[in-house]
């Protein structure tokens, strides 16, 4: 599953069959929500967690028969795709993809019970290269959500091959100019190529989101990480990543790649908490209704004058990651009350997390 079909199979069969099974269960799903409803009055009257689940699915299924309608009607109205990559077309595909996520989070956000606010400081209007932490259920949707809908900029993100599945998204992103990658790549050299190039295309107005992390911070991922650090020798990045305490050490290769494809651009680095301790779908599952607020804060830093060398530039990023590590730790201690600390994490997690933007 990590692995997409070719272009071909996603757009002649898997798109045509999951608009066909996402429409019949949007349409019955009435009565799917009623019998979810009627299970959870028998054995889960506290929690209705099936009634939940259920109707996050169903809500995806309602929200991919829109987008892939829409998208077919953008497809039509672009002279069958002859126009696709003009201004206007662009603006309708990303307005759409706003739309898409806006009803998504919106669904996810009412069923497991949490609210989500983000606040940015003022940022530039040029090339902006904007590098999120990754975790917890959802939080890629959420910041690209934001860069839409909040900043009014157009998205190119990096993301997880397996999202390819998706056949919305898989169609969008092509338009936009998505970049989907393995989490082991066979040719690891190539896809940082293939990053630094998008890069290169970020313009005025437009957003290239990454995930330097390379995938959900999970307890024992990180300390997997940590380990594989020491196994290569290398015993410095290990210390830096012991010191983190709410993220993974970022992977420099993609994040510099983009950096030296958009030297003038401006890095808007976004840390949010509220998800903490919820790594796989057990624990979401265990802890809705989730009844927490989500918080999210961006701020810019200006890369002019970064020296060109890799080392300084990976210095650079780790300390700046360590700025986003602190603000979470001073998030968690400031709103006790509502975010959950770092005592509530499972303390043994052993179960990989997804890729970048995976959800």
């Amino acid at each position: 599953m990590e692995t997409p079909p070719p272009r071909w199979v996603r757009r002649l069969v898997i798109a045509p069959i999951v608009f066909v099974v996402a429409l019949m269960l949007a349409v019955l799903s009435p009565l799917i929500h009623l019998v979810a409803a009627i299970i959870d009055l028998i054995v889960d009257r506290k929690h209705w967690r099936t009634t939940r689940f259920v109707g996050i699915g169903l809500a995806f299924c309602v929200v991919e028969v829109f987008g892939l309608f829409t998208l077919l009607t953008v497809w039509i109205g672009s002279g069958f795709g002859l126009f696709m990559k003009r201004p206007f077309w662009v603006r309708a595909n990303t307005v759409l993809t706003g739309q898409y996520l806006e009803m998504i989070t919106r669904a996810v956000r009412f069923y497991l019970g949490f609210s989500f606010s983000c606040t940015v400081d003022k940022i530039p209007d040029g090339p902006l290269l904007l590098f999120s932490r990754h975790a917890g259920p959802c939080d890629s949707f959420l910041i690209v959500r934001v860069v839409i809908r909040e900043l009014g900029r157009v998205p190119h993100a990096i993301g997880a091959a397996k999202l390819q599945w998706d056949p919305f998204l898989d169609i969008v992103g092509e338009r936009l100019g998505f970049h989907y990658l393995s989490q082991n790549p066979a040719d690891a050299m190539a896809e940082i190529d293939k990053i630094k190039a998008l890069a290169t295309k970020v313009g005025h107005g437009e957003t290239l989101v990454l995930f330097p992390e390379g995938g959900n911070y999970t307890p024992g991922r990180r300390i997997r990480s940590i380990d594989r650090m020491r196994e290569r020798g290398h015993h410095d990045h290990a210390e830096r990543a012991e010191r983190l305490q709410h993220t993974l050490l970022p992977r420099v290769g993609g994040a510099i790649a983009a950096i030296e494809g958009s030297p003038d651009a401006t890095v808007l680095f976004i840390a949010h908490a509220g998800l903490e301790g919820i790594h796989g779908f057990s624990d979401l599952w265990s802890s809705v209704p989730l009844r927490r607020k989500v918080v999210a804060h961006g701020w810019p830093c200006s890369i002019e004058g970064l020296s060109s060398e890799l080392t300084e530039r990976t210095r650079w990023l780790f300390d700046e990651w360590v700025v986003v590590d602190d603000w979470i730790d001073e998030t968690l201690r400031l709103h006790t009350a509502d975010l959950p600390t770092q005592a509530e994490q499972a303390p043994d997690d052993v179960i990989a997390g997804t890729a970048p933007g995976s959800t």
